[in-house]
């Protein structure tokens, strides 16, 4: 075979030349895809909180008693199918502004952490704390789901929760409730801890 033939033949090139482009656009294709995920069930998470804290403003979940009920009775139902029911803790504070003081030093915007790991001992539903007429409040809903790149990007997309890697989304709503008129609690459940 001449030297000319050798250098000629590029059979296989083609094949080559994808296997190197190949990877890292399926890579940029997956992050694209877990990130679009991501930033969906972010805003239908922000979405579905809007709308229920607009029943605690009005006063329609006065007789709430706990986190749970609120999550299946008013965030549940404005929630889309992405995201699951029983991974979505809700937290209530009444604020109390000192001097020199407004919303945005209570929204801090961060998950709540402690030692590097996810911390929702304040989201406890017996935690729950509902509000009353003319108050200020912040609600805020964290939800949990397995993490599609917790391996490839740990922490970045990613926090450590009961011993592995979750993708957590936060949400956060403050709100000042309506002058609404006080229910009593109806059947026999009793009235919602004061905060």
């Amino acid at each position: 075979m001449s030297l000319w033939r050798r250098s000629s033949d590029r059979r296989g090139v083609a094949t080559l030349e994808f296997a190197f482009a190949a990877g890292p656009f399926l890579v940029a294709t997956f992050f694209t895809i877990a990130l679009s995920l991501h930033l969906f069930k972010q805003e239908a998470l922000d979405t579905a909180l809007h709308v229920a804290v607009r029943q605690i403003q009005t006063g329609n979940a006065q007789n709430v008693t706990n986190g749970s009920t609120f999550v299946t009775n008013y965030l549940c139902p404005n929630l889309i199918g992405v995201i699951a029911c029983g991974s979505v803790s809700v937290n209530i504070q009444k604020l109390t502004f000192s001097a020199g003081q407004d919303y945005y030093n209570f929204t801090t915007g961060g998950l709540p952490m402690s030692g590097g790991s996810l911390d929702m001992s304040s989201y406890a539903s017996s935690k729950f704390c509902n509000s009353s007429p003319s108050q200020f409040i912040l609600v805020t809903a964290v939800y949990t789901s397995p993490n599609i790149l917790g391996s490839l990007l740990p922490n970045v997309f990613s926090v450590s929760y009961n011993g592995g890697q979750v993708d957590a989304l936060m949400s956060q709503v403050a709100a000042v409730t309506e002058n609404y008129s006080v229910q009593p609690p109806s059947g026999n459940t009793t009235p919602a801890p004061s905060c």
